[in-house]
């Protein structure tokens, strides 16, 4: 664990760093003339590269009044330093509080009025809060249409919600096949301690060099670079956490769980950098040197596609299963974090760690550092996409609050919801010392997001964020009206987690618990539906089949749903048997569509399968016959004739009753074949006289019979042998 003077140092280099992001953020100048340079060079600067985007979509600086003048400015918060007002402000709580190039004021309202944190006038606008902005509710279309099964889920709601996230925040997903150059370096061992037991390693170092033949000309090759501790004993595939360069020394959390770590650096993907370095390494190569569309993205979805293709390359090692991953970062590495679950489904659990503006805090709501912030700010716009600049500024002209933010139809609660029902721990810290910790990262914002995208995890039949009816909530002047559930009590019964810890803006008091929490699901083998599995539907009938799958660990199969295919909307699958059926026999056409197929999947109460297709087939029998013959020794004929099933329904009490050659009949008819299964055949051995006709002679072989249900006829142009 860390002790309370380490967390505090890491929380004091945080507060310095936020000084000079603030300093820097501060700064309103706009020069639209870099719109005439057609192509961007290695010398185009974070300022010249924010400024183009904002003068590409229309957006200019607007001319504020002096701090000290501004009628916005918060009634309780002062300059830092007298003789510079246009410098950093503070509070009664010590908190720094700036003011965005747009007139929004960072403020922490909370519920002790003026000796609490600086007060915006409207309260934090956020949900629960009144005023507010309006509720985005996951469970309802953008277009109000409601969201009532899993179904809407898998099929509506969530590819809207995925397309959304895409073109208004983080940018549009990254090609997964660019080729990768792989390379693993030799094994090492070593043996790690851990209060008191030791667990012995093996160690390797991962690096992917993308190829960049697509364009040569690209300054910087991406290289891809995860070294990696897992336990010693071989013969087995471990699961693993990927953690955003926090080191393989984390392995100490893991390790009593048979768990490994894998120590990923993301800045060799992409720089945390904008300016040239968006026209060159994994951005920059995608867009082939050019300057990033608005919908391109930014350096999280960069950093979470290195995670993804890292997930690649594990299902060819013999050492760590692609099947058991989890993803951890801190700070701007867990907005990362979020963003690689949210867009590859593949993750099994994620810890997006103090993750705060545009990660796990609610975007559309006024404490801490805002949108508008990491928007327009040269040393964080390059994480997100540029159309998120549009929500930037005062909703109506001439206003304060609320702002823009209001036309979003997205929001951090939206990107936790993407990942249900898979596993997410969310976590936050205090502002330890104040002004340098995680009231910048916005705890209660942080926590909501969990709350709020729960129920998408009910609806899909897992639990979400579980906090126990009675739990005393956080207060006071340093806390937003609301609060959190209380500081250091792991809330983790559900499949959204929950700590609160009271040491600052670190991730080392958590580990502890992620690593137990991760555990649950790493260490639990996923349900398995058996693989192209096809079912029949007779015109009028409800009934269809049941769906079979197992679950290796021997639990019970639960929450079974349709995720996709032809026939979504048309057939339904009961949640606790895997039993399908027909929603309305009426409208289910089997003439013109006689096939369907639809994606179902089932969990075990931890994790979900994969899902699989399954075919739904009109029952109907389409028998075929066919016929040798053979001219025997008395100068009669023997057909050998095959009747075959073509149809995808079992064909029951099958009789040929009719067949001729030419002119004449075969004997010993009729004859019953029982039963012929789709897809089946049977075969019987006809006897014609001679008096079909000469050898070489042109004859119509001619076959009849019937089945429970109906008829078959068949001919045949032949010429006897």
């Amino acid at each position: 664990m860390t002790s309370r003077r380490s967390a505090a140092c890491l929380s004091a280099s945080l507060g310095a760093l936020i000084v000079s992001l603030l300093l820097e953020g501060t700064i309103i100048a706009q020069d639209c003339s870099i719109l005439d340079l057609q192509f961007p060079t290695a010398s185009v600067t974070a300022t010249q590269d924010r400024d183009r985007m904002l003068c590409l979509l229309g957006i200019k600086f607007p001319t504020l009044p002096p701090r000290i003048e501004d009628p916005n400015r918060p009634v309780n918060a002062w300059p830092r330093d007298p003789a510079n007002p246009e410098g950093n402000w503070t509070d009664p709580r010590g908190h720094l509080v700036t003011r965005t190039p747009f007139g929004l004021w960072t403020t922490y309202d909370s519920d002790s009025g003026a000796q609490g944190g600086a007060m915006s006038g409207y309260g934090d606008y956020g949900p629960f809060s009144t005023p507010r902005y309006t509720d985005i509710d996951l469970l309802k279309m953008k277009d109000g249409t409601p969201v009532t099964t899993a179904e809407d889920w898998w099929t509506k709601r969530r590819p809207e919600i995925f397309s959304l996230i895409q073109q208004e925040l983080y940018g549009r997903a990254i090609d997964p096949h660019i080729p990768i150059n792989w390379t693993v370096s030799a094994i090492t061992t070593g043996v790690q301690t851990v209060n008191g037991v030791d667990y012995p390693y093996r160690q390797k170092t991962f690096t992917g060099v993308v190829d960049t033949s697509s364009y040569p000309a690209l300054r910087n090759t991406p290289v891809i670079t995860a070294q990696c501790r897992f336990p010693a004993e071989s013969g087995r595939r471990y699961p693993v956490i990927i953690t955003y360069g926090e080191g393989v020394s984390r392995f100490q959390y893991t390790a009593p769980y048979g768990i490994g770590v894998c120590s990923y650096n993301p800045t060799s993907v992409q720089p945390d950098s904008g300016g040239a370095n968006l026209s060159s390494y994994l951005i920059g190569l995608i867009n082939k040197g050019n300057w990033r569309k608005p919908d391109d993205p930014g350096a999280l979805v960069a950093w979470a596609w290195g995670v993804s293709r890292l997930i690649d390359r594990f299902a060819t090692d013999p050492d760590l299963d692609a099947e058991k991953v989890g993803v951890e970062g801190h700070s701007r590495y867990g907005k990362s974090a979020l963003v690689a679950a949210a867009y590859d489904d593949r993750i099994v659990v994620v810890w997006p760690s103090d993750a705060g503006a545009l990660g796990t805090a609610i975007a559309r709501r006024h404490w801490g550092e805002p949108l508008e912030f990491v928007a327009s700010s040269t040393s964080e716009y390059h994480w997100v996409n540029g159309n998120i600049m549009k929500y930037m500024g005062p909703l109506n002209p001439g206003g304060y609050i609320p702002r823009r933010l209001e036309l979003l139809d997205v929001d951090a609660h939206s990107t936790v919801a993407l990942i249900a029902p898979r596993a997410i721990f969310i976590t936050n810290g205090t502002d330890t010392p104040p002004g340098f910790g995680d009231a910048w990262a916005d705890p209660r914002g942080t926590f909501l997001s969990g709350l709020l995208a729960s129920p998408v995890w009910e609806l899909l039949g897992w639990p979400g964020l579980i906090i126990p009816p009675g739990t005393v909530f956080t207060s006071g002047p340093d806390e937003s009206v609301g609060g959190t559930p209380p500081f250091n009590v792991a809330f983790i019964d559900g499949t959204i987690g929950w700590r609160r810890q009271i040491e600052g803006h670190t991730p080392v008091p958590n580990w502890p618990t992620f690593a137990q929490f991760a555990a649950r699901y790493l260490r639990d083998e996923r349900p398995v539906i058996i693989p192209n599995q096809k079912f029949t539907v007779a015109k009028g009938s409800t009934n269809v089949g049941k769906v079979a799958a197992i679950d290796p660990d021997g639990g019970t199969l639960r929450s079974w749903q349709i995720t996709g295919g032809t026939g979504v909307g048309k057939f339904s699958i009961d949640r606790s048997t895997g039993q399908i059926t027909v929603k309305d026999p009426a409208s289910l056409d089997l003439s013109d569509t006689p096939s369907y197929t639809l994606q179902v999947a089932v969990g075990d109460g931890l994790l979900m399968s994969r899902s699989e297709t399954v075919t739904i087939s009109a029952a109907t029998v389409q028998l075929v016959t066919t016929a040798t013959l053979t001219k025997l020794a008395d100068g009669s004929y023997q057909a050998t004739v095959v009747i075959t099933n073509n149809g995808f329904a079992n064909a029951e009490n099958v009789r040929l009753t009719s067949a001729t050659l030419g002119a004449v009949s075969a004997t010993s008819l009729p004859v019953a074949l029982g039963t012929i299964p789709a897809g089946g055949s049977a075969s019987v051995t006809l006897q014609f006289p001679a008096s079909a006709g000469p050898s070489g002679s042109a004859v119509i072989e001619r076959y009849a019979g019937s089945y429970a249900g109906g008829t078959f006829l068949g001919s045949i142009r032949a010429r006897l042998p």
